[in-house]
């Protein structure tokens, strides 16, 4: 709904783009598709109303091309690391949603999460005690993937396992990324 608000079209490429990755890589997988509904219900929460107000203020559709500008070009990546193996397209699925969340937190978390580390040293010192709980949430959610797929569980345990996945791919990235600027900068 925000890509096409945005981009004024159904037919524009961007948005031809998100679907197609959609519906023929991501929703053909077991773990792509558990994942999906639960992004479709936090997304389809704020989506109209933000969709309506980028339709009515063309201002607002220029702020989110840019926006949107870097999460096409990590989606893009996501989609060619899908098919890296074609032999498990589950696999595709999960690697590419771990690019894809690591990315995002990377580009968009953490320089403003840099920025509060500088600022504030207590907040600092809590980021770098959340790495490794992070971390080990991260690897016990792809493990949990692993397991949920190889038993055949219910669908909602896959829909936590990979949302567990994409939420600790974003924190993690942010985490460890923005530490790094702090110290490169710290350098410079």
């Amino acid at each position: 709904m925000i890509a096409t608000a945005t981009y004024g079209s159904e037919l524009s490429d961007e948005v031809q783009f998100l679907r197609n990755f959609r519906d023929k890589s991501i929703l053909r997988t077991n773990t792509g598709s558990n994942f999906m509904v639960a992004f479709n219900a936090w997304y389809y929460s704020f989506s109209p109303f933000v969709a309506e107000f980028i339709r009515e203020h063309s201002l607002a559709r220029t702020v989110t091309k840019v926006m949107l500008y870097p999460i096409m070009g990590i989606l893009r990546l996501g989609a060619a690391s899908f098919y890296l193996f074609p032999a498990n397209l589950e696999v595709g699925a999960v690697v590419s949603g771990l690019l894809i969340s690591s990315l995002i937190g990377i580009v968009y978390l953490s320089p403003p999460l840099a920025a509060v580390l500088a600022l504030f040293p207590r907040v600092r010192r809590a980021a770098k005690r959340l790495q490794t709980p992070t971390l080990a949430i991260l690897l016990s959610a792809l493990a949990a993937v692993a397991l949920i797929a190889a038993v055949s569980a219910p669908a909602v345990l896959m829909m936590l396992a990979t949302s567990a996945i994409v939420l600790a791919g974003l924190a993690a990235s942010a985490l460890f990324t923005s530490r790094a600027i702090l110290r490169i900068t710290r350098r410079v």
